[in-house]
């Protein structure tokens, strides 16, 4: 069946179909093949059995049946009542005066009546005995409408409501789990294409469907895989561009050199300027060029590096910068070591970045603090300067490409917006997270975690 429509309609429909099966079978139940129901005295075997102690009372006389209706249960002693000629009831009860009616009907011409007696089916008898005695038999043979309705809620109500709430609870659990399974996938695939992954497909999960789902599943990797191409090209033309640009660039610096050379009085200044830019256009198209063309670089980590001895050896190669602003570099090492599976030096690229970031945006005279630990079966590298932070808002999006915050706009302190994104990229390459928080006191905190090796001896 294709139509979500029709699966949804005709689940429902055979819901309904087993509910109202079942209260029919627990009816026909209830009225006819409970074998408590053997014990009752009431509807066609109390009228049987009735009749036969009428035969017997022509023989033997009223006392008999007087006999007979006294040793009965209250519940039959309310529906059957006689008196004798004398209009002396039997069990020396007072008649209501309902009853009065249909008894006054019954003698020796009209020896059966039927009439409703407070709006329940009763059928009298007239009895005549030996000796000219006779004997009005009156039997109260159903129920009123209402008293029947109660009658059956109170025996069926429940055994119906229980066996209808499992088969309708197993029939709409089924549905809903078949409803509810493909939704639950796209939900997932929304989340890992959103994460990065485009190349994540929902369809082949719901190749056994052909369905509405399904079309929309196939839809959805249809949109992730012209969104992948298209990213894909984005990535390829920003790169070509920036190759592109490295020659007239080149030509830039070697004529600035020249220029230099001919040491023209009053143009060092403009050639300062001019040789400035040139620098900051080629870390640029550096930064861009390292980005990789496909969202996931998959090549594979066969290195080993250890993140104590690599930080260490960063905060070294970065003293002078440290030392030009006044800055104090604190590191609290692990008491272990912390084996990260690397490729190259694409990790020690990544830290640097994050290192000269704390190093840019902490004032003059300011502090960085790094602390190194193993936090269960991963590394964590935790890195805080002592700068303003960043706007609660714009914690996550510092990590995309070319992004710079309100307050770091300017090539002197801003940059341009690439080291995170590079940094983000590595570090999930590497199967870690990375995080920016406003530190308690001042400045950005940036948390790095990363899965640790275990050498086995």
């Amino acid at each position: 069946m294709r139509s979500l429509f029709w699966k949804m309609f005709f689940g429902a429909w055979i819901t309904a179909v087993v509910m109202v099966v079942a209260a029919i079978y627990i009816t026909h139940f209830g009225e006819f093949g409970d074998p408590r129901h053997e014990e009752r005295m009431e509807g066609p075997a109390l009228f049987r059995e009735v009749v036969h102690n009428m035969r017997r009372t022509r023989r033997h006389g009223p006392e008999h049946f007087q006999h007979w209706l006294e040793r009965q249960p209250k519940k039959v002693q309310k529906q059957v009542f006689a008196i004798d000629q004398h209009g002396r009831e039997l069990l020396g009860r007072n008649l209501p005066q309902s009853m009065a009616p249909l008894f006054a009907s019954l003698n020796y011409r009209n020896r059966e009546s039927h009439m409703l007696v407070d709006k329940k089916p009763t059928v009298g008898f007239f009895l005549p005995l030996r000796g000219g005695d006779s004997l009005r038999v009156l039997l109260i043979a159903g129920h009123s409408k209402e008293g029947l309705l109660l009658r059956f809620l109170w025996r069926n109500f429940w055994p119906m409501l229980l066996l209808s709430m499992l088969a309708s609870g197993a029939a709409c659990y089924w549905l809903a789990r078949y409803l509810s399974r493909p939704l639950d996938q796209l939900r997932a695939a929304t989340r890992r294409v959103a994460a990065g992954e485009l190349d994540y497909r929902v369809a082949p999960g719901l190749h056994s469907r052909s369905d509405e789902l399904a079309d929309l599943a196939r839809d959805f990797d249809s949109m992730t895989a012209q969104l992948q191409e298209s990213m894909a090209e984005q990535r390829r033309l920003i790169k070509d561009v920036s190759h592109e640009l490295r020659s007239p660039l080149a030509r830039l610096q070697v004529a600035l050199g020249i220029a230099r050379q001919k040491q023209v009085p009053g143009l060092d200044k403009e050639l300062d300027k001019i040789g400035k830019a040139a620098d900051y256009l080629e870390d640029i198209i550096a930064d861009v060029l390292s980005l990789p063309v496909a969202g996931q670089d998959r090549r594979p980590l066969d290195d080993v590096v250890e993140i104590n001895g690599l930080m260490a050896a960063l905060v070294e190669d970065l003293k002078a910068e440290a030392q030009e602003k006044e800055l104090r570099i604190d590191v609290a090492g692990s008491g272990g070591e912390l084996l990260v599976a690397t490729r190259g030096s694409s990790l020690t690229a990544a830290l640097e970045n994050i290192l000269r970031n704390a190093i840019k945006y902490s004032p003059v005279g300011g502090r960085v603090s790094i602390t190194l630990d193993d936090e269960a079966g991963r590394g964590r590298v935790r890195v805080i300067d002592s700068g303003s932070g960043v706007a609660e808002d714009e914690l996550a999006a510092i990590f995309r490409p070319f992004y710079r915050t309100d307050s770091a706009r300017t090539r002197e302190s801003g940059g341009f917006g690439l080291g995170l994104a590079i940094a983000q990229r590595t570090i999930l390459h590497h199967g870690g997270t990375i995080s920016a928080s406003n530190a308690p006191v001042a400045g950005l905190c940036v948390e790095i975690h990363l899965p640790l090796l275990e050498l086995n001896d």
